[in-house]
C-alpha cells in the first residue's frame, strides 16, 4: 500500500513553533531546537531547513513511524540510549557529537556492570541514572567536572527520545550537579598584561594581533574564525554571517561587527581578494609550506589549522612574554569589558550564540564585580 503524507509546514502555536505534516492521516510534529532560539529570523531559517530536510525525506520514501517501530521492537535501555545516539549525529557538530559517543559508551558500560541491561527504557526511572552515574564514575575515576560533563551529555540524550516520542519525561531531569571549585582556567589577563600583549602583538605580529582582535571583539571560537571566509563578511551591513555548517550548534549566526572591528577590517582591505580567500588564513600547500608570501593570518586561498593559532600564542605570549595565559582567555576578557562598558548580558548571550544567559556568565568574569558596584551605587535610602 502506498503512504500518502501532506507537505511539511511551520506552526507558529502560542505555546510554541513545530514542523508539521500528516503521514496516512496521523499527524507529526517536529521541534529540534526550534523555540531555543530567540532571534526570530534566524528561527524563521531553521524551521525552513527543517521543512526542507523531511520534504526531502519524504519524497525519499522514508516513514516516520518506522523508527518508533524499531525502538519498541528492541525496546531495552541500551539500545535507546544507541537510537537516541545516532538522531543526535544530524543536529550537533562532529565534536559535539563525539564527546556524546563517548560519554554514551561509559554509561553503557556502567548498565552492563550493574546488571540493568534487562531494563525497558520506560521502566528507567532517576534513580537508576543515579545508580549508572556513580558506576560510571567509580569505573572511570570521575572528578565530579567530569561527573557534570557526562551528566549533561546523557540528558541532552535522553531528551532526543522526548524529540521522538519514545518516552514521555527525561528520567534525568532534575539530577542535580555536583559542586566544583572554581577553577582558574582561561582567566583573562589582567589590564597590565592585557596593555603588554596588545603593545607586543601590534609592533610585532600585527596580523596575529588581527586575530587576537577578532576574537576579543566578537566572542567567535577560534577555529570558526579560521573558517570564515570573505563572502560572510558585509562591511556595508556591518555583519558577519556564519553559516550552519561551521558553528558548533551547526545554526546560522549572524554576528555583528563594531566600529572599533570595521577598522581593522578595512585596514586589511578585502576588496583586494577573491571572496572564497580566507580571512585568516595563508599562502600554505600541503607537503609544500608556504609559497609566495612567507605570511599568515592574511586573506589568503589556504585554511589553517586550529593548533597554528594555539602555537603561535603559546610562542609569542606564553613564552615569549612571559604571561601565562590562554588564547581562549580573549575571549573572556573580551566578555568582561564588555559587560564593564554597560552591553547588557542578553545582548552579550546573543553575540555570542549562546542558548541561555547562564552559559554566557561562564564567559563573563566580571558580572559578580558589576552587580556589586550596581548595589552599592544604586541601593535606594531607607
Amino acid at each position: 500500500m502506498k503512504s500518502t503524507y501532506t507537505t511539511p509546514k511551520l506552526c507558529k502555536s502560542s505555546k510554541g513553533w513545530f514542523v508539521y505534516f500528516r503521514f496516512n492521516g496521523k499527524q507529526k510534529r517536529y521541534k529540534h531546537g526550534l523555540n531555543r532560539i530567540k532571534n526570530l529570523k534566524e528561527r524563521n531559517l531553521e524551521a525552513k531547513e527543517i521543512i526542507k530536510y523531511y520534504r526531502n525525506k519524504l519524497k525519499s520514501g522514508w516513514s516516520p513511524f518506522i523508527d518508533a517501530e524499531i525502538i519498541q521492537e528492541k525496546h531495552s535501555f541500551i539500545d535507546s540510549l544507541l537510537f537516541a545516539l545516532d538522531k543526535k549525529k544530524t543536529t550537533v557538530s562532529n565534536k559535539t557529537y563525539l564527546g556524546y559517543k563517548g560519554s554514551i559508551g561509559f554509561i553503557i558500560k556502567s548498565i552492563k556492570s550493574l546488571g540493568l541491561d534487562y531494563l525497558t527504557i520506560d521502566e528507567v526511572k532517576r534513580a537508576h541514572i543515579r545508580q549508572v552515574l556513580e558506576k560510571a564514575k567509580e569505573q572511570r575515576n570521575w572528578s565530579d567536572k567530569a561527573y557534570n560533563k557526562n551528566l549533561n551529555y546523557l540528558k541532552a540524550v535522553l531528551g532526543e527520545l522526548i524529540e521522538w516520542d519514545i518516552i514521555e519525561n527525561n528520567p534525568a531531569y532534575k539530577i542535580r550537579s555536583r559542586r566544583v571549585p572554581e577553577t582558574m582556567a582561561n582567566t583573562p589577563p589582567t589590564m597590565d598584561e592585557y596593555y603588554v600583549i596588545k603593545e607586543h602583538l601590534t609592533t610585532k605580529h600585527p596580523h596575529f594581533f588581527n586575530f587576537v582582535a577578532m576574537l576579543f571583539h566578537t566572542g567567535i571560537r577560534p577555529k570558526e574564525l579560521l573558517m570564515i571566509q570573505l563572502h560572510m563578511i558585509n562591511l556595508n551591513t556591518q555583519e558577519i554571517l556564519l553559516p550552519a555548517e561551521i558553528t558548533k550548534t551547526l545554526k546560522i549566526r549572524r554576528v555583528p561587527i563594531n566600529h572599533h572591528l570595521i577598522d581593522i577590517l578595512l585596514e586589511m582591505e578585502l576588496n583586494n581578494y577573491p571572496k572564497d580567500f580566507f580571512l585568516f588564513g595563508s599562502y600554505r600547500e600541503r607537503g609544500r609550506g608556504n609559497i609566495g608570501k612567507y605570511l599568515d593570518f592574511i586573506p589568503g586561498p589556504t585554511m589553517l589549522k586550529r593548533d597554528t593559532a594555539t602555537k603561535r600564542w603559546h610562542k609569542i605570549v606564553k613564552k615569549g612574554l612571559g604571561i601565562d595565559k590562554n588564547l581562549y582567555s580573549m575571549k573572556h576578557f573580551g566578555a568582561d569589558q564588555k559587560i564593564l562598558a554597560g552591553i547588557d548580558l542578553d545582548a552579550l548571550r546573543e553575540l555570542y550564540g549562546h542558548s541561555s544567559t547562564r552559559m554566557t556568565t561562564i564567559y563573563a568574569k566580571q558580572l559578580k564585580e558589576v552587580n556589586r558596584k550596581q548595589i552599592i551605587d544604586k541601593s535606594p535610602k531607607f
